[in-house]
Formats: C-alpha cells, sequence, structure tokens
C-alpha cells in the first residue's frame, strides 16, 4: 500500500469513527471500525518524518491545525465551543512528532529516550489529548523500529495492549496494512486536503447533529 492509500484508509475509518459516536451511537460497529485510524495516522507521521524537508514547517503544520480543529472537536465531542475535558488528535501527533524530532537529533541514550517519551506522554495524558500517553508511546515505537519489521510489530502492539479494552483492542488490525505498506507515496498527494478534512467532518457532523436533534449538543 502507498502512503496516499493508507492516508485514504485512515480517513474513511475515522470518518464512520466519529460518525458512529457523533450520530449514530447505537451502532457499536462503527466505533470497531474506526479504532483501526489512529494507528495509521501514528505511522504516517513517522513516515512524514522521515522523508520531510522541512521538520519544523512539519511541526508548525500540526500545531495549526491543533488549534483550527479544537472548536469543531469540542463542539462534537463535548458539547461546547471550548472544553478543556478533552484535545483532538493533532495535539497527540504534534508530541509524538515532537518526541521523535528531539531522538532523533539530540537524545540517543535509550534511558534518556524513555525519559523523553514518559515525559510528552505525560503531557499528552494530563491535557487528554486523544489517545492520550499511548499515542506519543505509539508513534515513538514505530520510529525506533521503522526498518525492523518483526520488532515495529511486537512493539506496536505491546503499545496498543494496556488501552486495548474491547473495542480498543481492534486497533491492532490496523497493523496489517501498515506492513503492507511499500514505501511509494502513490499517484495523489492531496496534502492539505487531509489536514483541512479533520476539522471540516467534524463541522458537518455537528450540523447535521443540530438539524435532527435541533441542539448542538448530545
Amino acid at each position: 500500500m502507498s502512503t496516499f492509500a493508507l492516508k485514504l484508509l485512515a480517513l474513511v475509518t475515522m470518518i464512520i469513527d466519529h460518525t458512529g459516536d457523533v450520530l449514530l451511537p447505537q451502532y457499536r460497529w462503527l466505533r470497531y471500525i474506526g479504532r483501526l485510524s489512529f494507528p495509521i495516522y501514528a505511522f504516517l507521521i513517522v513516515e512524514g518524518y522521515v522523508h520531510t524537508k522541512d521538520v519544523r514547517k512539519y511541526l508548525s503544520r500540526l500545531a495549526l491545525f491543533a488549534l483550527i480543529s479544537e472548536v469543531p472537536f469540542d463542539l462534537a465531542f463535548r458539547g461546547a465551543v471550548f472544553d478543556m475535558g478533552g484535545q483532538n488528535v493533532f495535539f497527540t501527533l504534534f508530541l509524538g512528532l515532537l518526541a521523535i524530532v528531539l531522538i532523533d537529533r539530540f537524545v540517543f541514550n535509550t534511558l534518556l529516550q524513555f525519559v523523553l517519551v514518559a515525559a510528552l506522554g505525560a503531557i499528552a495524558q494530563l491535557a487528554h489529548t486523544d489517545y492520550r500517553f499511548i499515542g506519543v508511546c505509539l508513534i515513538t515505537v514505530f520510529y525506533l523500529y521503522r526498518d525492523r519489521i518483526p520488532l515495529k510489530t511486537a512493539g506496536a502492539v505491546n503499545a496498543l495492549i494496556p488501552f486495548s479494552s474491547r473495542i480498543q483492542f481492534m486497533s491492532c488490525a490496523s497493523l496489517l496494512p501498515v506492513m503492507l505498506y511499500n514505501g511509494k507515496p502513490g499517484r495523489f498527494r492531496w496534502k492539505y486536503f487531509f489536514y483541512i478534512i479533520y476539522p471540516a467532518h467534524l463541522l458537518v457532523l455537528v450540523v447535521i447533529r443540530r438539524m435532527i436533534t435541533g441542539t448542538w449538543t448530545y
């Protein structure tokens, strides 16, 4: 599978997941399908870092869309314009990318790498970002074992296991398309589309819920 194919799969499963959460909570199976999304995005963060020409712009882009997406995220999942009870996934992706940048450039000692990831994971946990500590760990695991497929698989599964309620355990199924990655970008890029679609689809779901229920909240 190409980078584009993985992005498309992650996008589709994410929208299915959010549709189930915001509009159709009675259909639990939609949430199961959605578990495939985040690990693929975590893997793509690593690939994006490896191939980016400007990591500062990459970090800035994630930070910008984290801020842009926060109101749509809060409206969709918190029922408020602004709520500190949960932060969108771009914050987690930013912290995960920051972790691997620092590891790659400054932190070569294994113990210090562990401390760094634990610290950034703690920030994600305290800030209540999507996937929290586990999200940062998963991105780091994909990076550290990028060229060792068996270890990458085992490490990713171990990172997911502590988060694996029955529904979250389905995240492990996302490792199959990750293992089928062919290292090619694919025919299409659509880079900014995959950023913009996150806050955009959340706003669409909020509007649809408003039309159905007459309220912005659950």
